[in-house]
């Protein structure tokens, strides 16, 4: 088995630390116990866990650095048995350090929220002399510890090992997935170097570690319309180049304005209702739309069996040519002012917001999906920009959604995505 990658910041120096008191400190657990508290960070950032809690608790943004995070004890062994007398060690002012060419100091390593009996447990954070510093591969060698954080780190949720995704058991080996690490940590290190969001270094290094170390966790969210969100998938598109599946670089087919594209699909009459209906009888299909087929696809034909032949023929063709949304650009310079596109831009984008059509055209997806799966009283001048190319199809859109509920249009659509996606 080949040796586990770990993040440590760049100026804890782990043999100096058990060269100070080699009796308590076994190498590799040391590693294992700093790892953890940078992976735990990296992975609240990937699930978003600050934003949902700055929004709904109303508590204050902390970056990654800054949070405290649970360390479990390995239970492996008797000499894991010192688990909470390391990290006493580490939160104590035990490590010299230079503050200057003739002067140094004692710092910890961790700092610590204590124990409150029903309220929190332990948790750590780096201490505030190695926070927000470089990170540096290291490696553990000890088979016991490499077991024991692979089955606590990988997560696969019940509903994908059961049903029509047992497919994911079945079909992928994990350990035929690798990633160059080398390459891949010095992408990120030049990347850091240009946006300076350490936040997004931490998580990045996170995602790239785990992939190398083969930890994976897929999980499945019930309240967003099915999908299901792996590590690998959530990996940004730059480090793509440098994963491989059974010694095979990977290829990654997307098809360009999917939703427009699968719409036009199913507004095509060579796709009519019968023909659906039929292809739905197939236990595939009704597995996918979880039996709901039959209702939601009457009221959706009921909803759009009098929009135009040429807003279908143009809503097919754009969405063939990729260009639906290019389509929409000069109508939202029209509508909205500099300082509006400019704003929904930059709350989405690292960079500055200059106008150009590239960054035009992002604004027009992401406002035009947002109004197509909102509310009919949202997005009203989204709307408007829409109407002036399809003013049928917005009418069968909100007509759609009044008949079914946003909710259940939306439902309906996704799931039917993948049956569509099967027939091609």
């Amino acid at each position: 088995m080949k040796p586990f990658a770990v993040l440590i910041p760049e100026r804890i120096d782990i043999e100096g630390i058990i060269n100070v008191n080699p009796s308590l400190f076994e190498e590799d657990y040391l590693r294992y116990l700093i790892n953890m508290i940078v992976i735990k960070q990296g992975r609240m950032i990937e699930n978003h866990e600050f934003q949902i809690e700055s929004y709904f608790e109303k508590k204050p943004y902390y970056g990654s650095s800054e949070r405290y995070v649970k360390i479990e004890s390995l239970k492996k062994g008797s000499q894991y048995q010192k688990h909470k007398q390391l990290c006493e060690y580490l939160c104590q002012d035990n490590v010299m350090v230079n503050r200057s060419r003739t002067r140094t100091k004692l710092v910890s390593v961790f700092e610590r929220i204590l124990y409150i009996p029903e309220k929190n447990s332990f948790e750590y954070r780096i201490g505030a002399y190695y926070r927000k510093s470089k990170l540096k591969i290291e490696f553990i060698q000890d088979q016991q510890i490499i077991k024991a954080i692979k089955g606590n780190e990988s997560k696969c949720d019940s509903e994908l090992k059961r049903g029509h995704y047992k497919f994911f058991q079945k079909y992928f080996d994990q350990n035929k997935l690798q990633i160059d690490l080398p390459k891949a940590v010095e992408l990120c290190e030049l990347r850091h170097e240009g946006h300076k969001q350490y936040d997004k270094y931490v998580k990045e290094m996170t995602q790239i570690t785990n992939l190398y170390n083969g930890i994976y966790r897929l999980t499945f969210k019930k309240n967003s319309l099915g999908r299901i969100y792996t590590n690998l998938t959530q990996l940004p598109k730059a480090y793509r180049r440098f994963v491989s599946y059974n010694d095979k670089k990977l290829s990654e087919m997307d098809v360009s304005n999917s939703v427009i594209f699968f719409m036009g699909i199913l507004l095509d009459n060579i796709l009519d209702k019968d023909s659906i209906e039929e292809l739905f009888n197939k236990d595939i299909y009704n597995n996918i739309l979880n039996g709901e087929s039959s209702f939601l696809l009457l009221m959706f034909y009921k909803s759009f069996e009098s929009l135009s032949e040429r807003e279908v023929q143009l809503i097919q063709q754009l969405g063939r040519n990729g260009t639906f949304y290019d389509e929409f650009v000069f109508l939202f310079d029209e509508y909205f002012t500099f300082e509006e596109m400019r704003d929904l831009y930059e709350e989405d984008n690292e960079d500055s917001y200059l106008g150009i059509d590239k960054q035009k055209r992002k604004i027009s997806k992401k406002q035009l999906l947002a109004m197509l799966f909102a509310k009919p009283t949202q997005y009203l001048k989204e709307q408007e920009v829409f109407k002036m190319k399809f003013p049928e199809l917005l009418d069968s859109i909100n007509s759609s959604k009044m008949r079914l509920g946003t909710k259940n249009s939306h439902i309906f659509f996704f799931r039917l995505k993948p049956v569509l996606f099967w027939m091609l």
